[in-house]
Order: C-alpha cells, then structure tokens, then sequence
C-alpha cells in the first residue's frame, strides 16, 4: 500500500514537472492541457509536425575475380573506397566460383566500376540494393542527430527496401530536414587538448571480435594526412594513456549540478573546485586524469549558493546556456534566467551520476592508448591506419560498444541519401480534441462511479475503486512520459484500455469479497476469496500480455506504441494497484481501518 502511494506521488511529478518549461508550439496545440503535462511527449496527432521519405542510394555489385583472388579483391577494395569516398561493404566471397559481391554506399554506373577495377576483375552491371543491416545503421545514425537523447520522440522506420520514412513531432519540414543534415562536431582529446577533429577521419570500419581476448572487440579506422600526424605527435610513448572521444561538446555552455550528486560519484570522478570541472581520478598511465572539458559548478536544490552566482555572473559574456542536473526550485532557476542564460534541462538516464554528467558533457567514450601502438609512434611512424581495442565483461558488450562507437566516429553517413518528398503534418486532433477527452474521461469518471455505487449500495468500496482507477490512470500516464514514444492516438487506445480492464477487475475482487456475506455462499476466509479473484485476474492479464508481446514483436510503428504502454500498464496494474485495492476493499469489508491477519 505505501509503495503504491509512492508511486502515484512520484508519477505525479513525473508526469507535471513543475519545473519544465512549456513548449509553446504544444500549448498552441492542445491548449491548457499543457500547462500539467509538461513530462508527456505529443505526437504528430496532437500536435502535428513535419514527414520526410529518404531514398538510400546504394549499388549492389558481384565481380569475377582474377588471379591471387585475396589480393585482387584487397586492390578492389582501396581502389573503390579511395576514389568514390564511400563505405564499400563486403557481402559474400565465393571461392569456388572466384566470385565476390559488395556494397558500394553511392549509385555507380559499368562504366565507372570497369575503370576503376581495372585488371583485378570483371564486374556484372551494378544494381540499387542494400541490406537490412545497412539499412538500420543509417536508421540508428540519423536517430542519433536527430534525436540523441530520444527526448523528440522521433520516428525513422523502413518503407520498402531502400526508403526510409522519418517523422517528427512539432517541427516543420525545413526544421526537420535542418536537424537530420546536422553534423556532430567530433573532438578526440589526449592530456586535456584536442589531438583529432571529425573532419580528420576518414572512414571507420565494422567492428570485428578480438583475436587475443574473446571479451574484446577491434574498431579499425583510418586518418587522413593531418589528423595522422597530429596523432601520431601527441600520442607517442603514451602506452595506457586515455583519449577522450565528445560529439557536439557544449562549448557554450555551463553545467549547473545539484550538491546532492557528488556524494553518488563513487571512485570514477570527482570535482576540482579549482579548475570547476569534473575530473576521472587515477593518473594518466592509469586511464585516468582527465578533466572533462566542460564548465560545471554546484548549488543546493532550493538556493543558488554564492559560489555558483559569482561565477556564472563571471562566464555571462563567454557562455550562454546552463545545463542543469538536477531538479531545482523555480527560485534558482530564475536567478539563473535574469543573468541572461538560457536553461536546459538534461534528463537523467538509467545508468548513474557518472553516466549523466558525462553525456551532458559531451563525452561519449575513453579510449586507452595500447603499448604496442605507443611504441610504434615513439619510433617514428606516422600512421593512418589504426585500430581501437575495446575490453568489456562478455563479447556482446564488447561488440554492442564497439558498434555504438562506430556511429560516434562516423562523421559520414555509409551510404548516400536523397529527399524523396516532404510534407507538413497538421495536427489532426489537436485542442479541441484534448478538451473533449479531458470532459469525456470526467463524464465517463462520474457515470462510472454513479454504477458502481449503485451495484454495491456502498460508498466506501465505490470511493476506492473510483480513487484506483484515478490512480491507474496517473501510473500508466507516468509510464508514457518515460517511454521513448510520442502520446498519440494509439498510445491513447492503450491508456483506456488499462482503465478498462482495471474497473472490470476491481469489480472482480470486490465480488469475490462480498460473496462469503451472502447466506448459501461457501465460507472462505477474505485471504481466499482475494487469491480466488487474483487467479482470475492473472489469467486474464495473461492472455491480454501475450496478444500485446505477439504485436510488440511483430507489429511496427505505431502499433508497436499502443503494445508497449499497454503491456507496461498491465504490469503496473496487476503488480501494484490491483493488490493495493484488494488490501483497501479486504480493510473495508472486514469492517476495520487495516486488514487484521487471518481473518474468517
């Protein structure tokens, strides 16, 4: 009982966030409604937004290979990636038949291929193509210049074999297609100095699992002229030493912590009031030592304290936001606003204080140094060519991470992609909409209560099950403002259907409860007619969960959206508020204030 009315409380300010700031295009859209719903995202439904369908242009092409076939196809290989300045992809090597087939990121013509394979081979006629897997890293590459945080609730599914459609709630075309042509401004940094820039790699191959260590993986990338040199002279004789990887480093920006977090940093990092930065303990030799290069300092919740005020007044004219971790009082965030910044919140995730000051900072990976590669600088060598040997717990996590910095790396999408059309999206519910849902779920609530207290003649059992009801509905809408999708139509759908089955199944346990007071009823204890109505209730929940998990797998888009809630609305009603009303109406029909223990 008490942790279901933790729950509510905390999915209240889950849900409301006081503290976040109205998205003036949503309060156009749904009107007051906004004003209470700062957590939930809207969709397109609600508050309309912009649609893009991207054309992946890529070729497919198969070669009969010449003499010394592992060479010719390695000649093959750099010939095509040197001089059309795009992923080449190997698809299949067959042997026997001296036949190899890739995927080139750009659309080529016989002509083109025949000139620059030269005499290593003889390739069939190019055709468009391209795999699943391409597609859905160009999917997860352009997810994460849109949407890096998943905060935008944008959308990019396949349509067809080579199209994609992106869809974004509250923007308009030219600002949607703004945001997927951004570009994250890459920085490598060795002894708290930049030694690499974006513009400076090349390419980034596919990760591979390590040779040596089965729990490690390979990143093979390659640098052009400058950014070979200017590694290579920062990073000789530094075996172990950790160069730290930012994307989109907020070079504008000051962060502005809650004092609370320093005690949860743990033995990773902690804060120099000095330098008023976050530091990696250890030495560098130790893949510690670093600053994270980013302006931090702290306050209380409820009080900009002195230190902080001084010094964002110091920064006024050379920084103009604050990005906040923490939930501060509207008194230190006003006090932060009349200095002249603006204010951003950055939501926490799931994995830590460590986590989050390091993706507000930018920081998306540290790589160490290897010894051999430190050796082979200190000689001399310049080289192009390098690889990143990433150590994790198992070969998945290895690989997951790899993969995951593939797509930092990658300045460059793997394959070309063209604008096939682009449409405004009107809001096609709206305010009025949302008015009408807010009377109708008022309506609905009163008739509801108006039955229930009629079938039972009881006010107390229909005060508890009206009180559950509004209490399911405060979870589940919790559950959507944490949930990386849009609020819309579906996601509704899912949301009264929780309710749905939520009074349905409170009047179960209440009848349940009530049967034992009727004359010829068998006599139970309460304990037994509760578990008769839960068996009941979990039998339904279960065949409702395994229709909703079949759609989650299967289905896509928006049908997705409605499985999901739904299914995470069940689980929060049979886990908490389904056993919080059977403790309530067991205390009520008992006739006392709790439910004694083993009562007949």
């Amino acid at each position: 009982m008490v942790l279901a009315i933790i729950l509510v409380l905390l999915s209240i300010v889950s849900v409301v966030r006081p503290w976040a700031e109205v998205d003036p295009k949503v309060e156009n859209a749904i009107g007051w409604p906004s004003q209470f719903t700062h957590g939930l995202t809207y969709g397109v439904d609600l508050i309309g937004g912009a649609r893009i369908m991207l054309r992946l242009e890529t070729s497919h092409v198969t070669i009969e290979l010449r003499e010394n076939i592992d060479q010719s196809y390695a000649n093959i290989h750099a010939a095509l990636e040197n001089n059309l300045h795009t992923s080449v992809t190997l698809i299949d090597f067959d042997r026997v038949a001296r036949k190899c087939t890739i995927e080139i990121g750009v659309p080529v013509s016989e002509i083109l291929i025949e000139n620059l394979i030269d005499n290593y081979g003889t390739a069939e006629p190019p055709r468009p193509a391209i795999q699943d897997e391409t597609r859905n890293d160009v999917m997860e590459y352009l997810r994460l210049r849109v949407d890096p945080y998943g905060t935008l609730g944008a959308i990019f599914r396949p349509v067809g074999a080579n199209f994609i459609l992106y869809e974004i709630a509250g923007l308009t075309p030219e600002e949607a297609e703004a945001r997927l042509g951004q570009r994250g401004q890459l920085e490598i940094y060795l002894e708290n100095k930049v030694v690499l820039r974006g513009e400076q790699i090349d390419h980034v191959d596919a990760p591979t699992p390590g040779l040596e260590n089965p729990n490690t993986a390979s990143l093979p990338f390659r640098l052009n002229d400058e950014g070979a040199r200017s590694f290579s002279e920062a990073a000789a004789g530094k075996p172990n030493y950790p160069t730290v990887v930012y994307i989109d480093r907020p070079r504008d920006a000051i962060i502005v912590f809650d004092d609370a977090i320093l005690g949860e940093l743990g033995g990773q990092l902690s804060y120099d009031s000095d330098e008023q930065k976050f530091k990696a303990l250890g030495q560098p030799s130790e893949g510690g030592g670093y600053f994270l290069d980013v302006p931090a300092v702290g306050t209380a919740r409820d009080t900009l304290s002195l230190e902080a005020y001084q010094f964002l007044d110091q920064q006024k004219n050379l920084q103009l936001r604050v990005l906040t971790l923490g939930n501060f009082s509207s008194s230190v965030i006003d006090n932060i606003a009349l200095m002249g910044y603006s204010i951003e919140n950055v939501p926490r995730p799931s994995g830590g204080v460590v986590e989050w000051i390091k993706e507000a900072c930018g920081c998306k990976s540290v790589i160490i140094i290897t010894p051999s590669l430190a050796t082979e600088l200190a000689q001399g060598k310049i080289l192009k060519d390098l690889s990143i040997e990433i150590s994790r717990s198992s070969p998945e996590e290895a690989m997951a991470e790899a993969k995951n910095l593939r797509i930092i790396l990658s300045q460059r999408l793997p394959v070309e992609i063209s604008y096939e059309g682009e449409t405004a999206i009107d809001p096609r519910l709206g305010a009025g909409f949302m008015q009408q849902i807010f009377l109708a779920g008022l309506v609905a609530l009163v008739a509801i209560g108006v039955l229930v207290y009629l079938r039972y003649r009881h006010v107390k059992i229909s005060v508890a099950i009206m009180g559950t009801m509004i209490c399911e509905l405060i979870i589940t809408l919790c559950v959507a403002s944490i949930l990386p999708y849009n609020l819309d139509l579906p996601e509704l759908g899912g949301i009264i259907i929780i309710i749905g089955t939520g009074v349905d199944q409170q009047i179960i346990i209440t009848d349940e409860l009530l049967r034992g007071e009727l004359p010829k009823a068998k006599h139970a204890s309460l304990k037994g007619r509760i578990g008769r109505a839960f068996r009941i209730i979990w039998g339904s929940a279960f065949t409702t969960l395994a229709a909703m998990v079949s759609l989650a797998l299967l289905g896509f888009g928006v049908m997705r959206g409605f499985a999901l809630i739904t299914i995470l609305g069940l689980l929060v009603a049979v886990l908490v508020t389904r056993p919080a009303y059977a403790r309530v109406a067991r205390a009520i029909v008992s006739g006392v204030s709790s439910p004694p223990s083993g009562s007949k």
